[in-house]
């Protein structure tokens, strides 16, 4: 027997991936139906957020001015280091800030698993939580969670396996493969392994996405109160321009 909370996560997601797959047909205009994606996923995680997360979409920055790719949804923290919004929802997030990351795709294929992780592998790139030792030994902090998330999937057999042959990396880019009808999947940094299993014939409708929606919800819950301290001003770096200024050549 299912939930409230199942059920109503399982009709949030129906009505996402009905949504989006009605208003998308027949546009012929890729950007267009990203966006359509986006807003119908945004609208199955915003209701579950604590008070401290936000949902936008844009870039991932670092504070040595390195930039990700575009990212279809950013979960963040929004009083740990302030975006820079271009508008409501779309900016350029501080990576201490941002919490989850997400690639959606209605259709999952081998090519969308390629796009997926060289957008991921741009986000494992940037470098958080700058600290200098007393040593002069640079250390950083952790990174997001990287979350691939399709409507459906163009395979039969199991969506891990394929996912797995398309990551050679040491540490997969993506984090936590979620593949509506087919399973939900997350991979676990310290035992360097995959978690979690096929719901092909499995009863319960959505039963991954509410999964997905548990680990979630419990992850936001614990961090709330235990967001690890940040200074934001390193983002401006008013130090390197005060230094170039007086150390500058009299002309």
């Amino acid at each position: 027997m299912t939930t409230k909370h199942f059920e109503f996560i399982s009709s949030k997601i129906t009505a996402a991936k009905h949504n989006a797959k009605s208003l998308s047909s027949g546009i012929g205009h890729r950007g267009m139906e990203g966006e359509i994606r986006e807003l119908a996923i945004k609208e199955c995680v915003e209701p579950f957020l604590t008070q401290s997360y936000s949902c936008g979409n844009g870039k991932v920055i670092d504070s040595y001015q390195s930039i990700s790719d575009q990212i279809d949804l950013i979960v963040y923290h929004s009083k740990v280091a302030p975006p820079i919004l271009i508008s409501r929802d779309l900016g350029l997030f501080p990576v201490e800030c941002v919490r989850y990351v997400f690639e959606i795709k209605s259709t999952l294929t081998a090519t969308e698993v390629k796009d997926a992780n060289k957008k991921f592998r741009s986000v494992r790139d940037l470098r958080s939580f700058p600290r200098t030792s007393s040593d002069g030994k640079k250390t950083h902090g952790a990174l997001p969670t990287t979350v691939l998330l399709a409507f459906e999937s163009d395979i039969t057999g199991s969506e891990i396996e394929r996912y797995v042959k398309h990551a050679v990396d040491e540490t997969p880019p993506c984090t936590v493969l979620c593949v509506l009808g087919k399973g939900y999947w997350f991979y676990d940094g310290a035992s360097k392994k995959w978690y979690g299993e096929e719901t092909t014939n499995l009863d319960a409708k959505n039963i991954e996405f509410c999964m997905f929606i548990a680990g979630f919800m419990n992850t936001l819950a614990a961090e709330e109160t235990s967001i690890r301290p940040f200074i934001p001003g390193v983002y401006v770096n008013v130090d390197d321009a005060i230094f170039k200024v007086v150390s500058a050549p009299d002309a």
